[in-house]
């Protein structure tokens, strides 16, 4: 037997060496289910002699994929990238490349994101002159997500009909627009998947034989269509091991199906369970809390409770701290952390987990008053940025020039007086792309905007000849030849140079592609296909972030603050059990996070809008771990008055002592002291200065 599964424990062991039915592997927080995974890929490659290419591996996240891409290199001591370890989307998107003409699409369809999918959202709106009331584009993309994630079953239509009476009319046009600009949605790309191999049986049978084994992490996050796409490819075989915990379970809003592990069995018929409930990460008194909280569960989640357990020691105890309102929880939380910091701990060994995004506001204005460095976790992505984004989409526009979002975006951006009326005529044009549309307008157009559109119609041409050849040569040629820099001096006056150093940072991504061994086209898919942990940045600073950005990661330190009832569990659940279940699962995921110290801590009071105060109560959840938390009284320091952190001091300035604010130098900061027209503000970067209020920002 290979040396590499005496490291793992019997029930690990049993795991990776089963293969005689399908495989359900009930894996609890913290007990090795990736090295499970990543062991049975290698007992497939070297003991079974399956070539690495015929064994699929899928996970949830573009990092957890790239984690488990390097652990297979490192174990079976090769420098390839493994070209079967991606995310559903990833390989969703890898299948279209290949089938997507049978689909009617062109193979060089472009994934739009969550921008580009909300301002076709908005044009189709006001295309039907629909109430911006009623159809807001956010709720009309979720109602548009639910239905394909649901196969857009009657149902689901009927239901989403009596809100929104227009739903089928906007969303067929919505998918027309998609398929006029060679298109797919996040929810496209898994949905055409199912029907490509539902419409087409060679197909489906030609991807069945592709992959030997497969193998399935984090299930339970799964969705119905992703479900589907699994049994297409593992057909009537035995060849499957997925792995997750029904406790983890925390994304039901956004599509996971429960169902998918919670009845695994009656869609895998003779399936093996094995539950993997020893932690290696967490010490007893986190696991015993832990066990008590999911213990209360209901319904069919109860029958897949794990009892976890670990050889480790009882370690320190969970400590619960009750603050007198928001700020000084805030400000009690950057002291404590700064405790650990001087008891051995980095920065880094710190996660400051939140069930609601809104509680970060105070925090970050306590770790800069504290001159910790600090980061948030699944803020706005390297990506997501606007420059990042119009350089991006003259590449997408050159290799697919029906992307109409991509054509909107930077025909007149730089400016190049391109007007509405211009754009109209265009349109009218539009029979195989943009570009073809734009050539067969020009001989009725005149003046500047014929010659700017001549010259936009050539720069895109030299693009699309060159970029295959060096994509970081030919965006940077575009940057001088469009003067990109001189656009973002003068759109951009307070931040241009930022920008400027993330399109460069672009470019060094491009240059690294032929390293990597990537093509552009995959390049673009992989940036549309980003998520919120994939911004987590391997820097010594804390992490704030909210629990469900949280999942999959570990902390030696971690405090959960903000435990009140309407904030964790949210007041969205008060009336809706099952929701109530869900928010105790993420309770006992942010429980879970934490290695060595876990941290709770609340308000007594939580300022509102207005200033005004309101009185909490302690989370519902503490009474079912109360025997297990030890509720301390917090050594605040030297506190501030109330009045000068919610009043407005000179009200001339509109500035408050302890706001939030952006200086266009010293970047964000926090104010100590106002004597109006003057300031004292700490500042994240540069300390203290003083200054005039006029050169301050809010935020």
């Amino acid at each position: 037997m290979s040396d590499f599964l005496e490291s793992l424990n019997p029930e690990q062991k049993k795991a990776v060496l089963h293969f005689t039915s399908p495989l359900l592997v009930l894996a609890g927080a913290g007990s090795g289910k990736t090295r499970v995974i990543t062991n049975k890929i290698m007992f497939l490659t070297k003991e079974l002699d399956i070539p690495l290419n015929r064994i699929l591996a899928i996970t949830f996240t573009n990092k957890a994929a790239n984690e488990m891409k390097e652990r297979v290199k490192a174990a079976l001591n090769i420098d390839t990238e493994p070209q079967w370890i991606s995310t559903f989307h990833s390989l969703a998107a890898k299948i279209l490349r290949i089938e997507a003409q049978h689909l009617g699409y062109g193979k060089n369809f472009v994934i739009y994101d969550e921008e580009d999918t909300k301002k076709t959202i908005r044009e189709v709106l006001e295309e039907l002159n629909l109430d911006k009331e009623l159809y807001k584009p956010e709720r009309i993309k979720e109602a548009i997500s639910q239905l394909k994630q649901n196969f857009n079953q009657q149902d689901v239509l009927d239901f989403f009909s009596m809100q929104y009476p227009h739903i089928k009319k906007i969303y067929s046009l919505y998918q027309e627009k998609l398929a006029l600009a060679n298109a797919m949605d996040f929810d496209d790309i898994l949905l055409n998947v199912v029907k490509l191999f539902e419409e087409n049986p060679e197909i489906r049978k030609k991807w069945q034989n592709k992959f030997d084994y497969i193998l399935v992490d984090e299930y339970q996050d799964t969705n119905k269509v992703q479900h589907q796409i699994l049994k297409h490819i593992v057909g009537d075989r035995d060849c499957i091991t997925v792995v997750g915990d029904p406790q983890q379970c925390i994304y039901t809003w956004r599509g996971a199906n429960p169902e998918n592990i919670l009845d695994f069995e009656k869609d895998f018929p003779n399936t093996t369970v094995i539950k993997l409930e020893r932690n290696y990460r967490s010490t007893k008194k986190i696991l015993e809390a832990a066990n008590k909280l999911i213990s209360a569960s209901k319904g069919k989640w109860k029958e897949k409770v794990l009892t976890l357990w670990t050889d480790k020691g009882e370690g320190e105890d969970i400590k619960l701290f009750k603050l007198e309102n928001d700020k000084q929880e805030a400000g009690f939380i950057a002291l404590y952390t700064k405790k650990f910091k001087e008891r051995g701990y980095d920065y880094s060994d710190v996660a400051i987990l939140m069930r609601m995004s809104f509680l970060s506001r105070n925090l970050e204005e306590a770790f800069i008053r504290a001159g910790i460095p600090y980061q948030i976790v699944g803020g706005l992505k390297f990506y997501e940025r606007a420059e990042i984004k119009d350089i991006l989409a003259y590449l997408r526009f050159a290799f697919n020039p029906k992307d109409t979002q991509a054509f909107k975006r930077i025909v007149n951006l730089p400016s190049r007086g391109i007007g509405k009326k211009t754009l109209e005529k265009i349109e009218k044009f539009y029979v195989e792309n943009w570009l073809q549309a734009i050539e067969d307008a020009l001989p009725s157009l005149k003046g500047k905007s014929k010659k700017a559109l001549e010259d936009f119609v050539n720069l895109i041409k030299d693009i699309r000849q060159n970029i295959t050849k060096d994509p970081a040569k030919v965006a940077s040629k575009l940057y001088e030849t469009i003067q990109y820099e001189n656009y973002l001096r003068e759109k951009y006056p307070k931040d241009w140079e930022d920008r400027v150093a993330n399109v460069k940072e672009l470019f060094k991504a491009l240059e690294e592609l032929s390293i990597k061994g990537k093509t552009l086209e995959e390049f673009l898919e992989e940036t549309s296909l980003q998520q919120a942990q994939d911004s987590l940045q391997e820097q010594n600073s804390v992490k704030i972030m909210t629990v469900h950005a949280s999942k999959g990661l570990e902390f030696p330190v971690v405090f959960v603050a903000g435990v009140e009832d309407g904030i964790f569990p949210s007041g969205r659940a008060f009336d809706d059990p099952y929701q109530m279940e869900e928010e105790r699962r993420l309770f006992y995921v942010a429980i879970t996070r934490a290695k060595e110290h876990l941290i709770l801590t609340m308000a007594k009071a939580r300022s509102t809008f207005g200033n005004s105060y309101q009185t909490t109560k302690p989370s519902r959840f503490l009474k079912d771990i109360k025997e297990f938390v030890k509720v301390l009284k917090p050594k605040t320091g030297k506190q501030p008055k109330q009045k000068q952190q919610t009043s407005p001091v000179g009200t001339s300035t509109g500035f408050m002592v302890g706001q939030l604010v952006k200086h266009d130098v010293f970047g964000k900061g926090v104010i100590k002291e106002l004597t109006p027209p003057k300031a004292k503000v700490i500042f994240e970067k540069v300390g203290e200065k003083e200054l005039l209020t006029k050169f301050l920002k809010k935020l």
